[in-house]
């Protein structure tokens, strides 16, 4: 096997690992990353307290999408409208982030406080990466 062979394979094993990891626990890292940037605008008691809260993120996206499928916007419908299909994917990814923690923290499910400029944040860049990671995964098929 020639070594750019090599490379492109490991390029695709890392994008796929990346694109089964990175959906459920991005929030967790960005909050752990921008936590020693922004004291103020994130709190949290422990670290699995992040991981828990980004896996109820991950299940309330997951409720959203099976809303929008229930209204007639499947994946499908979604690859179909292209461009309005990729604004309502990152609208609805963005929403995901900001309406869940906002229904974990009142519903006191979660420890982790955020301002609410630091929510806006970990949801810009969450959605940012997403989308670039789906575009990725897009090229590999």
């Amino acid at each position: 096997m020639s070594n750019q062979n090599k490379k492109k394979n490991s390029l695709v094993a890392l994008t796929i690992i990346a694109g089964l990891i990175l959906p459920i626990f991005l929030p967790a890292f960005i909050m752990m990353a921008l936590d020693k940037w922004m004291p103020d605008e994130i709190s949290f008691t422990r670290t699995i307290s992040l991981f828990i809260l980004s896996i109820e993120l991950f299940v309330i996206a997951g409720i959203f999408t099976k809303i929008l499928s229930l209204i007639g916007l499947t994946e499908k419908k979604i690859d179909e409208l292209g461009f309005l299909g990729t604004i309502i994917s990152v609208i609805s990814s963005f929403l995901s982030i900001i309406v869940g923690y906002y229904w974990m923290k009142t519903l006191h499910l979660t420890s982790v406080q955020l301002s609410s400029n630091g929510i806006l944040i970990i949801a810009i860049v969450s959605t940012v990466i997403l989308v670039v990671l789906l575009k990725a995964l897009d090229k590999l098929e």
